[in-house]
């Protein structure tokens, strides 16, 4: 029977149950996307995520004019299963990223949950044909899905140490003295550091997703979109190379408030430049492109989704919002949560002077409030300390733990000397876990000591509260802890050869530095 023999009233409900799949699909798809706009608002490598939703659902309604003809599924019932199997991992996903709402596992997870269901949906609705048609506005989503933390963290550290080794020996050829110190480049007028927010990097990933975007839109064949990719990371790569050189030259030439200067405008012109040579030689392979996508007889408006599957996802979705909410609601109601403290800045000490924070480092920490300073202590030893603070739901760990001292300090030219020894200070009251790093400054000797401070009770067994391990992170599910408040403190300490006498020295000056309330 077709929908010609419907009764009118049988029609009638046939489109608004229509309506009503579009909105069960619609709302899953949101729900997973209001778990990334957070990375996409507070992390400006990821920026461009939010363009992509948009060019996914244009993808794919450009597609839906082409759709084959729609075949009888051949696995309906493996469909089914994954539909069910994708419902029941919305409810535990959506519990576990309240609480780490950095842990990009479980973005991960969400996505390969929404495209599964989606793909189902798809099997049941169309057959194969349809599957294989609209694969690939369901998987462009995936572009914005930020990259596992390790992995995107070795990538950029080894493309920005490549960046700064070739302008090294770049300048050194062209007459201009330069030194590689890790991701920084020492020239005679101060230093330049290629850091990890440098328009370069970001344009490295966005220029992936927009080759993508070009390839689907000129309908180019298999290897001429491998072709376009392949030719985006390179061109990125190259307009990186071109933008590190422009900044040390204008440093060497005229200090490093030029390079300040000029930072935003050189990278903002080498990003337009990238994306410019991008669409150019998609022009350029079009013309020679020697396919297109054939057009059918199929009509995307004629498909019609079972009710059973779409109930149980409207279910799901549901059950994972509101199930969430009282979870760590009724937590924190009985929850123990020690105060907030504050920081007296040494304001009266020898040779004191505020640090600025750079704006590059601004726009990655995101913090409420806070600020840098350095002096020197009675025995002319140098200081320097750090402290920020988030208010509550900003998810401090998202910008914090890409930024601790053995990851920033290395790439600053120091060389770590020891391992990160946890230790817990009792500074006027207040319960400070901190973690001890120990650097090599150009041959000074540099202790440092971190504290990341989220307002839990210490675990008197473990005295490491940052802890972003997959059994940490399930453990602050198990108690239903959700950021309310985050604080980081960071004090360093030069010129103390012995572990011990920096240690005494750091719980002194802490006691003039820290106070409860």
């Amino acid at each position: 029977m077709n929908t010609s023999d419907l009764s009118p009233a049988s029609q009638i409900d046939r489109a608004r149950f229509d309506w009503f799949a579009l909105a069960v699909i619609a709302l899953v798809w949101l729900e997973f996307i209001s778990r990334l706009r957070l990375e996409w608002s507070i992390n400006p490598q990821y920026a461009y995520g939010w363009t992509v939703p948009l060019l996914a659902a244009y993808i794919f309604w450009r597609r839906s004019e082409s759709a084959p003809n729609a075949t009888r599924p051949a696995l309906r019932s493996l469909a089914i299963v994954v539909i069910l199997g994708g419902a029941l991992m919305l409810p535990p996903i959506r519990l576990i990223q309240e609480a780490n709402p950095d842990w990009r596992l479980m973005s991960w997870a969400m996505a390969l949950a929404a495209a599964g269901i989606s793909f189902a949906l798809l099997l049941l609705t169309g057959g194969w044909p349809w599957v294989r048609h609209f694969a690939f506005p369901i998987l462009f989503f995936l572009v914005a899905v930020p990259w596992p933390t390790q992995f995107e963290q070795a990538f950029i550290q080894g493309l920005m140490r490549a960046d700064t080794a070739i302008n090294v020996e770049v300048l050194n050829v062209i007459g201009i003295p330069a030194v590689q110190l890790g991701n920084v480049i020492e020239i005679g007028t101060g230093y330049v550091g290629i850091d990890e927010a440098c328009t370069g990097v970001r344009s490295l990933q966005a220029t992936f997703m927009v080759s993508l975007f070009f390839g689907e839109l000129y309908e180019f064949n298999v290897v001429r979109r491998i072709i376009l990719v392949v030719a985006g990371a390179a061109i990125a790569f190259f307009c990186n190379l071109v933008r590190t050189f422009l900044l040390v030259w204008i440093g060497a030439d005229k200090g490093e408030e030029a390079i300040k200067k000029w930072h935003d405008p050189a990278g903002l012109s080498i990003l337009l430049v990238c994306l410019a040579a991008l669409w150019l030689l998609s022009i350029w392979l079009r013309r020679k492109n020697a396919t297109s996508r054939a057009t059918t007889n199929g009509r995307f408006s004629n498909f019609r989704l079972p009710r059973v599957p779409l109930f149980l996802l409207l279910a799901s979705v549901l059950a994972a919002e509101g199930g969430t909410q009282w979870w760590y609601r009724s937590h924190e109601n009985s929850a123990s949560r020690l105060p907030a403290w504050n920081v007296n800045w040494p304001t009266k000490a020898d040779a004191y002077q505020n640090v600025p924070v750079a704006d590059s480092a601004q726009e990655l920490l995101r913090y409420n409030e806070g600020g840098g300073a350095m002096w020197k202590s009675a025995d002319a030893h140098q200081w320097g300390l750090y402290f920020f603070r988030w208010f509550p739901g900003q998810t401090a760990g998202l910008f914090i733990k890409n930024h601790r001292p053995d990851i920033c300090l290395p790439a600053s030219g120091m060389t770590q000397t020891s391992g990160a020894r946890a230790k817990l200070f009792q500074i006027n009251g207040v319960p400070l876990p901190v973690r001890e790093y120990t650097f090599d400054d150009r041959g000074i000797p540099l202790h440092v000591y971190y504290c990341y401070w989220d307002g839990s009770v210490p675990d008197p067994k473990s005295t490491n509260s940052e802890n972003w391990t997959a059994s940490g992170r399930l453990q602050s599910v198990r108690e239903g802890k959700r950021d309310v408040g985050t604080q980081m403190l960071e004090i360093v300490a030069w010129g103390y050869e012995d572990d011990a006498a920096a240690e005494a020295a750091v719980r002194a000056q802490l006691q003039k530095i820290v106070s409860p309330g």
